[in-house]
């Protein structure tokens, strides 16, 4: 039978148009399609039905899922208020606090007290317990630094009267970095919450089903979306969120930037297209996407080397390393920087006479000697004596409990169930269930590989807060890593864990052993060449587990 040549291009075309709706913005797939076709209301109406169906979390769950969505590269907790803080996981989570850096808390952007979802990961965000408090329940701004006002360290947040046309009480100003975030997110809640959005309180709301924020609140939203477009960190973010395990569902105006143009800005008379589409920006605005570094702040060993750029063809670049704002009289960026020192790095992007927002960022440098000293590679113990701390048996305590302990600056922090459950350790091994958590953290210095030991294979899958798993080896380079197992009946029985710093090699001793007779003073190069101790050149050398230097 001979195929028409019409069949054979509608059957490329079907299969094009097939390949095109799989794959989508963060490969989302087939997730929008419902709302093809639309535009204005009925497109909110169209994503409405769509985002509306996720997982409903718990307001106590929200801790654990932080650690999927809000983890910094080294592993710290991602503060949306504060550049300055260096939290841990759930260990600083909550309590009292004397100031910023004390403790992390969990942040609604669109305050509980007005009306909205308690515990919507996409809105409730993990911030500093002193800057939260601090913001109370104002709405967002833009503060008139011209009269008194409070503000977080390094002024990357801020509390006082409003600038914002519009409105003149007090506001809460997050900082540039954020503030294209935080609008994608009151757009996400104008959608997902239809129909309840509109009776929401305060001060940034009281407008109608279709557009539900005060009008305020809406022009300045518009504006900072266009001036702190989506970034990479913002789509992990989102991408994270999105997990099965997370809450399930997505923030559309991340995957399509400027779909807010399309519901209610200049583009809101044409259809939406899902597999051909074209961001929107107003005419009125002049853009210049704001700097990102890579890598973003954190604590680094020893040295870090900073890439900074810029979406914005064209755009100069100018930096500050004493953090002062930058300005044009500032330097010019043209090349990555190595830092070898604790800095505050402020950047901003110029085009035709417009500048950005700007981007900041603290890179605290530690030394990876630490007094001529630094663990190796080696296999950690979990049995009955984890790192000095005892149990014998099945172990059951509460939330707030957990096994620690340090070996050679390496940190191991076993968090129990929830609730009292019965999640324990027995005299061989650790029981790793789903609401269980395993922490690993070095003191100065990074981790680059961890390799799981198995008393018996199981089903479970590991899951990390940075870095990669394959095989139940984890890769990455990250002060803190913390791990968790996916949903279901079952757990992870681990016996040990072999531990690899970076920027350590070649020798593979036992983490805490020590090697008898003569061995003991056995000296290495870095590369694992044994070398005689009375013949040494100045350098660094490994002898019994610890890094020494010879000058």
């Amino acid at each position: 039978m001979q195929i028409s040549k019409t069949y054979c291009l509608l059957l490329a075309f079907l299969m094009t148009v097939t390949v095109a709706e799989a794959q989508g913005p963060n490969n989302s797939g087939t997730y929008y399609r419902n709302a093809n076709g639309k535009s204005g209301a009925a497109l909110k109406t169209a994503l409405h039905n769509i985002i509306s169906q996720k997982n409903n979390l718990s307001y106590d769950a929200l801790w654990d899922k932080y650690k999927i969505t809000d983890t910094r590269a080294d592993g710290h907790v991602r503060d949306w208020y504060s550049n300055a803080t260096s939290f841990t996981h759930i260990t600083d989570k909550a309590g009292s606090y004397s100031g910023e850096g004390d403790v992390y808390n969990r942040e609604h952007s669109v305050p509980q007290s007005w009306g909205a979802p308690k515990a919507d990961i996409v809105h409730v965000v993990p911030t500093d317990g002193y800057i939260n408090n601090m913001r109370g329940n104002d709405p967002f701004g833009e503060v008139d630094t011209s009269k008194s006002y409070k503000h977080s360290q390094n002024d990357y947040s801020k509390s006082g009267t409003s600038k914002t046309a519009g409105y003149s009480g007090k506001v809460f100003e997050p900082n540039d970095e954020v503030k294209g975030d935080f609008a994608r997110i009151y757009f996400y809640m104008a959608t997902c919450y239809e129909g309840q959005a509109e009776n929401w309180s305060g001060a940034a709301f009281g407008g109608t089903k279709y557009q539900p924020m005060a009008t305020w609140t809406f022009n300045m939203m518009m504006r900072w979306s266009k001036l702190d477009p989506v970034d990479d960190v913002e789509r992990a973010r989102n991408n994270a969120v999105a997990r099965s395990d997370v809450q399930n569902n997505r923030n559309p105006f991340v995957d399509y930037p400027g779909l807010e143009d399309y519901i209610w800005g200049e583009k809101k008379e044409e259809a939406f297209s899902y597999d051909n589409y074209q961001g929107g920006t107003s005419p009125d605005i002049p853009v210049v996407a704001q700097p990102v570094f890579s890598p973003e702040g954190g604590t680094f060993t020893d040295e870090v080397v900073v890439t900074i750029s810029t979406t914005t063809e064209g755009a100069t670049i100018y930096y500050t390393t004493n953090n002062a704002s930058a300005t044009t009289n500032g330097k010019v960026y043209t090349e990555p920087l190595t830092l070898t020192s604790t800095t505050t790095l402020k950047a901003i992007a110029v085009k035709d006479g417009t500048t950005s927002y700007q981007t900041s960022a603290t890179y605290t440098i530690v030394s990876g000697t630490q007094g001529g000293e630094e663990p190796v590679e080696g296999l950690i113990a979990l049995n009955n004596s984890l790192f000095g701390t005892s149990y014998s048996g099945a172990i059951v305590q509460s939330d707030n409990q957990d096994l620690r302990g340090t070996q050679n600056g390496v940190t191991v922090v076993y968090a129990l169930g929830i609730n009292g459950a019965n999640r324990f350790c027995n005299d061989d091994q650790i029981r790793l269930y789903k609401h269980n958590t395993l922490t690993f953290s070095v003191d100065n210095g990074n981790l680059s590989e961890l390799e799981f030991q198995l008393v018996r294979e199981s089903s479970k899958t590991l899951y990390a807060s940075t870095g990669t798993i394959s095989d139940l080896t984890w890769r990455g380079n990250a002060q803190q890593v913390v791990f968790n197992v996916d949903d279901g009946s079952g757990n992870m029985q681990l016996s040990g864990v072999k531990v690899k710093l970076s920027g350590i090699t070649g020798i593979d001793t036992p983490m805490g052993s020590s090697v008898s007779g003569s061995q003991n003073d056995a000296v290495y190069t870095l590369s694992g060449q044994k070398v005689d101790r009375h013949s040494m050149k100045p350098g660094l050398y490994l002898s019994n587990g610890k890094k020494f230097v010879v000058r």
